[in-house]
């Protein structure tokens, strides 16, 4: 049943692309903004078509539901539970980390849970301003107009009634509230230690989830693919979050590749100057150079998973 999904998948993110012209006119903005929104509802109509009910989760988040695909331990008792997140623009059972992951993982005695970003604001279209037309009679005294007191009274209600935050902001709280909720389906699935797998602009926003909740609750660790700072988020910086982070980590890095090899270094002083002993990266290099990369990859997630197993504690004697 997954080959059917991946197959329909990439033949959507296919077509999709087909149809977006190489050099869009001006006008053609707010069309292809609908299209991009259009398609992440198409993959989640295509994985909820495609995907047996019971591998289905609705994961409720800051008002908003969302499709998640969950997979059982193949074990009577799961080693605990992997939250994996697809970067932007993905879907759920993206072919590149997120797919194979989940089904790997959950084969190896993992619960398994994959989601994927909302989509993200836009930036504004601004509308240039008419230029003010010049009165036809500048010399005449003008009459004063007379407001309502009604009137008065609902604009003084305007200006006393707090600012809405930016899309910027509340795309952060519905991240965050997504990522929440993906940890509390896994623990309530009965994982109980919950890891944290994401790649991309979806690493940063597991690293901010994991940075504002307590030192006891998940995720347990972090493995973070090839992190990048979203637009969308300007703050905090992604090195500031490193300085803060308390939790394992493991950071997958292309160190032929000139931004990853830069940002390997700065991770890796920032570790040093912070003294912290659970950091570790891996270089993504010489496994994308093999043909056996997806293979070598899910063992080092394997390795990382098992040097971190925490058993459950035991269970309470009744008295």
């Amino acid at each position: 049943m997954r080959a059917p999904i991946l197959i329909a998948l990439l033949c959507l993110a296919g077509i999709a692309q087909a149809q977006e012209p190489a050099t869009p006119p001006p006008e053609a903005t707010a069309p292809e903004r609908s299209h991009a929104l259009s398609r992440d509802l198409q993959y989640q109509q295509t994985l909820k078509r495609e995907t047996p009910i019971s591998e289905q989760r609705q994961l409720e988040f800051a008002g908003e539901s969302r499709l998640g695909l969950f997979l059982p331990a193949a074990r009577p008792e799961p080693l605990g539970g992997i939250l994996l997140i697809a970067g932007a623009g993905e879907h759920a059972d993206w072919p590149e980390l997120i797919g194979p992951a989940r089904i790997s993982l959950s084969d190896a005695g993992w619960h398994t849970l994959a989601i994927s970003l909302p989509e993200a604001p836009r930036e504004p279209v601004v509308d240039v301003p008419p230029e003010p037309v010049e009165s036809a009679a500048p010399s005449e005294e003008a009459t004063p107009e007379i407001v309502p007191t009604d009137a008065m009274l609902a604009a003084s209600d305007q200006v006393d009634a707090a600012p809405e935050p930016p899309p910027e902001a509340r795309y952060s709280e519905r991240v965050t509230a997504l990522v929440r909720a993906g940890l509390q389906v896994l623990e309530g699935e009965g994982a109980h230690q919950v890891h944290l797998i994401a790649r991309n602009e979806s690493a940063y926003w597991a690293l901010l989830t994991a940075s504002t909740g307590a030192a006891d609750q998940p995720p347990a660790t972090l493995m973070l693919y090839q992190t990048r700072q979203p637009a969308s988020a300007p703050e905090p910086t992604l090195d500031s979050l490193l300085e803060t982070n308390t939790r394992p980590l493991l950071d997958m890095l292309n160190l032929e590749v000139t931004p990853d090899r830069l940002m390997a270094g700065e991770h890796l002083r920032i570790a040093r100057r912070k003294g912290q002993q659970t950091y570790q990266q891996l270089d993504l290099a010489p496994l994308e150079r093999s043909a056996f990369a997806a293979d070598m990859l899910d063992k080092h997630l394997r390795t990382w998973l098992t040097s971190h197993y925490q058993p459950p504690p035991p269970p309470v004697a009744a008295p």
